[in-house]
């Protein structure tokens, strides 16, 4: 495995890109062709950050899009042998304008899948507003994830087992070149002061 570090802002992975972060990819290539903003977060940061863990979904947020926009994206994911394993493409526009996520994968495949959504509150709009770029050094590719520093401190306020390690990796793997302040502004804001203490023991 190669080395990660976060540098200048910029997460920089230096190692092969492995069956999740390809399907990444080629969805956030569309979504840039498009002109769409959007941002990967959660347990897919981590990941692409080093942690050894399987997951069945990417978790990504859009910038709200007009029905006519939703209409291009489905038919260019349908052109690229992508599919919704849960509900047709079609749907998307329903589905996401009515706050749902939807899944999107490999044709035939049910695993791995994107679950897209919309932003939604404060914390969606600001990891699309102040995401950082994720670079993959071995296939010269970029991809846009949320700031290390909420990532961390929501996995604390998610609070399931596995949500608490990935906020361990991420705090392990960064705390030197993280911005505290700001790490301490989202632990405030969401009210996990107890879980961040517990964090900087583990």
């Amino acid at each position: 495995m190669g080395g990660i570090e976060l540098r200048d802002g910029t997460l920089v992975v230096d190692r092969n890109p492995n069956d999740l972060d390809e399907l990444a990819i080629t969805f956030s290539k569309i979504l840039d062709d498009l002109d769409i903003n959007h941002v990967f977060i959660s347990g897919y940061v981590a990941i692409l950050a080093g942690r050894s863990r399987a997951t069945e979904d990417i978790d990504i947020l859009l910038e709200p899009l007009d029905e006519s926009t939703i209409e291009q994206l489905s038919e260019r994911l349908q052109a690229e042998n992508l599919w919704g394993p849960a509900m047709p493409l079609d749907s998307m526009s329903e589905m996401l304008t009515e706050g749902d996520n939807i899944w999107v994968a490999r044709d035939g495949e049910m695993i791995p899948h994107l679950e897209v959504k919309f932003v939604d509150d404060e914390y969606d709009r600001a990891s699309l507003k102040s995401r950082i770029t994720a670079e993959i050094t071995s296939i010269d590719t970029t991809l846009p994830i949320g700031p290390l520093e909420l990532q961390i401190a929501y996995k604390l306020f998610l609070s399931a087992q596995k949500d608490f390690e990935d906020a361990v990796h991420l705090y392990s793997m960064f705390g030197e070149t993280l911005s505290i302040p700001e790490l301490q502004r989202w632990v405030t804001k969401l009210g996990v002061e107890d879980e961040y203490e517990q964090l900087k023991r583990a």
